[in-house]
């Protein structure tokens, strides 16, 4: 009986992970570890020989999504990982010596889990990913952040899915890629309360002025000429006040 190789598929028991299940497919290389959504507070410290069975070098393929990993630490068998998806968790942090091992592989889902930073290296070393989804993600967007804006850019196709603003909160949901600097480095409410502020100080000064040209009128009109004059004298020898 002849088997088409892409049919061909070898269960692992050893080292599998509890609640996964471990396989090897000769036809393209790869050795997919699954694991059940919710069994997995952390990445498996260890994972089967990828290598195992012969006669082919394997890579794996990880699926963890829907786990309750919040931080994700370095596993050495990162470095033989082609392919990994840990969607849809309570992803937290990520160590900078993950993030070098995750750019690459060639294909990276983090989408739906609870990041708010990206180490600044990436965009300071021009790191990339080939294929990276990061959606629903709540993204800090801070003046100190818009760098995020061109290193996502530079990852052209690489990155799948929009990225969007988790805070504050007057950008919350907003797509990086259509910000600008100034999105990032202007608070409206901010700009609102100084130009309320600035026009409260403008009426005050404004209504003082009215104030006393009526205190002066009433003066001269009970004092007689010795006030009238004082009355000239301010109006002839004062700066005059210009509203701005």
């Amino acid at each position: 009986m002849n088997v088409p190789l892409d049919k061909f598929v070898c269960p692992v028991t050893q080292n599998c992970p509890q609640n996964c299940t471990c396989i090897k497919r000769p036809y393209d290389l790869s050795f997919l570890v699954t694991c059940q959504a919710g069994t997995q507070d952390n990445l498996p410290k260890l994972l089967p020989d990828p290598d195992y069975p012969p006669p082919r070098t394997g890579r794996f393929r990880l699926s963890f999504p829907s786990s309750t990993m919040q931080s994700l630490e370095f596993r050495q068998y990162l470095t033989k990982t082609k392919w990994i998806d840990i969607s849809k968790s309570k992803v937290r942090s990520i160590q900078n010596k993950v993030w070098r091992v995750l750019s690459q592989m060639d294909h990276v889902d983090l989408s739906g889990n609870h990041l708010t930073i990206f180490p600044t290296f990436l965009g300071r070393e021009n790191i990339t990913f080939r294929w990276l989804a990061f959606q629903l993600n709540p993204l800090r967007c801070y003046c100190e952040d818009k760098w995020i804006r061109g290193w996502l850019q530079s990852l052209g196709k690489g990155l799948f899915g929009p990225a969007a603003c988790g805070s504050p909160d007057w950008l919350k949901g907003k797509n990086i890629l259509e910000m600008t600097d100034k999105d990032f480095c202007t608070n409206p409410n901010r700009e609102r309360l100084l130009l309320i502020v600035e026009v409260c100080d403008l009426l005050a000064r404004f209504t003082a002025i009215i104030s006393l040209s009526i205190s002066i009128n009433i003066l001269v009109t009970h004092r007689g000429l010795k006030i009238l004059l004082l009355s000239y004298n301010l109006k002839y020898t004062r700066r005059p006040y210009i509203l701005k």
